[in-house]
């Protein structure tokens, strides 16, 4: 019986996922072959996404572009990238994913963040906006917040609870708010 009923959910969720897809590729999103989306949402601009082949996005990941239409996505996931639930994507300007990353639940990532001039309220001024991008093979933890301009290298791993406010370099391990880097594993064993 429990066999049935796994077969049941998994043939629901799988339809549930070609109907989403189906809804964004109409409204414009490109989404290659194999991906899987779990009650996403994706509240505007659905025609500034870029999925490649096999992403997985789980449940109640958002995806939010904003701005006008530029012709190129401002949100691109690598092939076989997979993304935990409630993690943001907030592109005004573009964020991009490189290939078999794994970003744990609860992320927020952004390229952009508000003006912040004196004697203006915050919400009448201008997004101020710059690249950020996560390069291949990147693992990022639960609960990562990512900011405007900060480029990942590619094997880069990225602690739970982390703020990003700066580059990481390839290989490079980070951890902490804001985020810095932690000593290899092997320069810690020398040491013993």
């Amino acid at each position: 019986m429990d066999h049935f009923i796994n077969l049941v959910l998994r043939v629901t969720s799988s339809f549930r996922s070609r109907l989403q897809i189906l809804k964004m590729r109409l409204l414009g999103a490109q989404i290659g072959p194999n991906c899987r989306l779990e009650r996403i949402q994706c509240p505007r601009n659905p025609w500034d996404i870029s999925l490649a082949t096999g992403v997985a996005l789980d449940r109640d990941v958002v995806l939010l572009a904003t701005g006008e239409r530029t012709g190129s996505p401002r949100i691109s996931i690598g092939p076989r990238t997979y993304i935990n639930r409630w993690t943001m994507f907030d592109a005004s300007c573009s964020i991009e994913v490189g290939a078999d990353v794994m970003i744990g639940p609860g992320c927020y990532i952004t390229d952009h963040d508000h003006g912040s001039q004196s004697g203006l309220l915050v919400r009448q001024q201008g997004l101020l906006g710059e690249p950020t991008r996560i390069g291949a093979n990147v693992w990022v933890g639960a609960n990562v917040t990512i900011l405007k301009g900060v480029e990942i290298g590619a094997n880069a791993v990225i602690a739970a609870g982390s703020v990003v406010t700066r580059t990481v370099a390839a290989n490079q391990r980070v951890a902490g708010v804001p985020a810095r880097p932690l000593p290899s594993p092997s320069s810690l064993s020398a040491d013993r």
